[in-house]
């Protein structure tokens, strides 16, 4: 009995757990794609994406959107008709700021306004960078702050795609969960490099089983 709780264990311990989001044309205003990011069986968190922008309607007046976006993962989703949307939808009163359970503290982080404050931290003095990152130096950067971590997605033809490991990627058990010590984490949002404002957006779904990447011949269309 002890070995086979103790192999349960083991095999609890080392499941793969997805957490999947779908951006849908037809809810974020022809945006399409998909985010996943996975953990377990001994690996660092991993993610991919790709997004395709090219039939994107949404605003983007002050945005080139061909240069770059940055992207993050945001502690809320609060649009309760969709599980992605666009512009506004994708704002501070429907997905909030940046996770940071460690307190590197951007302007966007959601404690900047309390824990951050409480250490002197305004986010005007954030240092990450992914050169850093890249060398070892992970608490400098937020650990929701892909673009960050990893540098801005690069797309000219409004199609953008990566695929990284994440050694600082955001806690499982602060999925959709706050706790004494951090807040919780709940979606991806991407946003116009130029000027910082909001595009695309969607829930995190957690799963067992791996994301529909179907959506990955997206330049054919498919």
């Amino acid at each position: 009995m002890k070995l086979l709780l103790g192999a349960t264990l083991v095999a609890s311990a080392n499941a793969v757990k997805y957490y999947c989001a779908k951006i849908d044309p037809d809810s974020a205003s022809g945006a399409k794609g998909y985010f996943s990011m996975s953990y377990g069986a001994g690996i660092n968190a991993k993610f991919e994406l790709d997004l395709d922008l090219s039939n994107f309607e949404g605003e983007a007046s002050t945005c080139t959107i061909e240069n770059s976006l940055t992207y993050h993962i945001h502690t809320t989703w609060a649009v309760s008709s969709a599980s992605s949307a666009a512009n506004a939808q994708c704002g501070p009163d429907f997905t909030s700021g940046h996770y940071d359970p460690s307190l590197a503290c951007s302007a966007a982080s959601e404690d900047i306004k309390d824990r951050c404050a409480s250490l002197g931290r305004t986010g005007d003095n954030y240092p990450c960078n992914a050169d850093d990152f890249a060398s070892g130096n992970f608490a400098v950067c937020e650990q929701g702050d892909l673009s960050g971590k990893f540098g801005s997605l690069m797309g000219g033809d409004r199609f953008f795609t990566t695929s990284e490991n994440d050694p600082w990627a955001p806690i499982p058990a602060n999925y959709k969960a706050s706790d004494d010590r951090a807040n919780m984490w709940s979606s991806v949002v991407f946003h116009c490099k130029d000027d910082g404002s909001r595009l695309a957006c969607a829930d995190l779904v957690e799963q067992d089983e791996p994301c529909n990447s179907g959506n990955k011949k997206l330049r054919g269309g498919n």
